[in-house]
């Protein structure tokens, strides 16, 4: 194995003991459900003499479409599919042609770690830290380059792209892929996306492994996976823990709830107008406070400031009140 391959494998290998996005920036998560016309559109990769592209993806489809690009309708391509369960490369330069298929299978759910590594006429694929090349030997001997013209596209082609402008026109014929794609390198970048059809897109890369359980559903908020368990029956951050098996909990929902009606019976109660003194000196005030985690109604009365906690015991505090 070459030195532009090493580092490569070991990414890969710690990327598969973290199970998590490899090197710095966000990550980027796409979700894609195998519909007729998706794809996902990226800036073009470098990848003419020498360059590495990297991501991780999950999938069970057994023959799908990964990962395009060519030279814009003459000879150069690359083209990495999953063909049988497990990941085939595809790629040409000046017309000479091979093909690169893993020893493993990847239509199995799980998760894998994937990457592409360009050098000159070689190409190398790597799967979870295990490294497959092969190279071409073009028509023009001093021919030592791949030339990229288009854009990146993943998990389809656009179906407006003229057949004449792709160098495999067969390419818009196979299935799209269906499961998760995240963490999308080039180098150590991250690139840009120009635009997506039928593909649900998580720009942190987080949700797209759902980490809420029960039917929880999951949001980013500063770079953390947030879990809203509110129309499920469990709680804690992952949605993951009974109520009913927290001692107490049940009862303290069932106490918070009356207390939100009783509120909600309070607040909503129009309050009379008054016009003596002693009927002033003697209402209830309109501001609900929260003390110390519970819910206050300020009421005056006779020049005393009665201060019932729901949930708990009343305060009282004398008022000394100048009228002129």
């Amino acid at each position: 194995m070459g030195p532009l391959f090493a580092p490569l494998k070991r990414q890969l290998l710690l990327g598969a003991l973290l199970g998590a996005c490899l090197g710095p920036g966000p990550c980027l998560g796409l979700e894609f459900t195998g519909q007729t016309g998706q794809w996902a559109r990226f800036l073009r990769w470098d990848a003419s003499t020498r360059g590495e592209l990297s991501f991780r993806f999950q999938t069970n489809a057994s023959t799908a479409l990964l990962l395009y690009f060519d030279d814009g309708g003459y000879c150069d391509f690359l083209q990495l599919m999953v063909v049988e369960g497990r990941l085939q490369l595809q790629f040409s330069i000046d017309c000479a042609e091979t093909t690169v298929v893993s020893d493993r299978r990847v239509s199995d759910g799980a998760w894998h770690l994937a990457t592409l590594g360009r050098f000159h006429l070689r190409t190398a694929l790597g799967l979870d830290g295990m490294v497959k090349a092969d190279e071409v030997r073009p028509l023009r001997p001093l021919r030592q380059y791949m030339k990229v013209v288009s854009d990146l596209f993943l998990g389809g082609v656009p179906q407006d792209i003229r057949p004449a402008a792709l160098t495999l026109p067969t390419v818009k014929e196979l299935p799209p892929f269906r499961g998760l794609l995240t963490d999308l390198k080039y180098g150590s970048k991250v690139p840009t996306l120009l635009g997506s059809q039928k593909v649900r897109l998580d720009m942190e890369g987080i949700c797209a492994i759902n980490p809420c359980e029960n039917g929880g559903s999951c949001s980013v908020v500063d770079g953390e996976p947030l879990c809203d368990c509110s129309k499920t029956e469990y709680i804690g951050r992952f949605c993951n823990e009974e109520v009913n098996a927290i001692p107490g909990l049940a009862h303290m929902m069932m106490a918070e709830q009356a207390k939100s009606k009783v509120m909600a019976n309070l607040i909503s109660s129009e309050t009379e107008s008054v016009s003596d003194e002693e009927d002033v000196r003697s209402s209830r005030l309109p501001q609900v406070e929260a003390h110390q985690g519970r819910l206050t109604l300020p009421l005056l009365h006779h020049g005393l400031l009665n201060c019932p906690v729901l949930g708990g015991q009343s305060h009282h505090t004398s008022l000394s009140s100048t009228h002129t």
